[in-house]
């Protein structure tokens, strides 16, 4: 009985080994790379994107139309109606077994210098950077994936079940959300700004140089007046006001 298992076993390591060689001599090289490109589009107020994996970074250009490169080991499909650019997975796609690193993947979203009126953000895993992009309503929502806003000038709704929100407001918009079940948050804010934080936890706490002391539990806090009122609730995580 040993024998016959050892040889069933030889057999299979023997198979798998073939199979693994004809695979990557018979691979289509253009599939290595999967799904990459560029696309370039005419202006669009609404932006919608809904990805599970893909890091999303947000850069303000002086151009015309919204440019966007990517590479992601699914196809993306993109559609255009009512003044909105919606970019999703494709759900035709194709699984490959040699799709490179993981960490070269990415979309990079380039948006003119000027206002628009919402972009949503939605990732699972995908870590989302967002540079100076002036928009009325500006969502994002990660499952682990951390959120960095550089020079925030956006009325923002931030929410993260367990990644981590670092926020550097160049002026603040009244009422911006910022909603973390586990992680950490960090707000950086403009020198002397009118702002009062709301900040609502559970078992988290807020760290703040610009507040005597430590304070453990709900509390808002006011500054300079609090005339701009914003809410950070922080269920477990901690909350650094600076």
């Amino acid at each position: 009985m040993e024998r016959i298992v050892n040889k069933m076993l030889a057999v299979t390591f023997v198979c798998a080994a073939v199979f693994g060689l004809v695979s990557f001599l018979l691979r289509n090289t253009d599939h290595d790379i999967v799904a990459q490109g560029e696309e370039e589009f005419e202006l669009y107020e609404y932006i919608d994107i809904d990805l599970q994996r893909l890091d999303v970074t947000v850069i303000p250009y002086d151009g015309e139309g919204i440019r966007i490169t990517y590479k992601n080991d699914l196809p993306l499909a993109f559609e255009i109606g009512d003044n909105r650019l919606s970019i999703t997975e494709s759900t035709n796609f194709v699984v490959s077994l040699f799709a490179g690193r993981e960490s070269e993947f990415g979309l990079y979203l380039y948006l003119p210098r000027r206002s628009f009126r919402d972009i949503t953000i939605i990732t699972g895993l995908g870590d989302v950077k967002i540079g100076r992009v002036d928009s009325r309503e500006l969502n994002v929502l990660t499952e682990s994936g951390d959120i960095l806003c550089e020079d925030m000038v956006s009325l923002g709704k931030l929410t993260t079940t367990s990644g981590y929100i670092n926020i550097n407001f160049e002026y603040v918009i009244p009422e911006t959300e910022i909603l973390s079940r586990r992680g950490d948050v960090d707000i950086k804010l403009p020198p002397e700004s009118s702002v009062s934080v709301d900040f609502q936890t559970d078992t988290g706490e807020c760290h703040t140089d610009l507040w005597s002391g430590q304070v453990y539990g709900s509390r808002v806090y006011s500054f300079n007046g609090g005339d701009k009122h914003i809410t950070a609730a922080v269920e477990r995580g901690t909350l650094t006001i600076v």
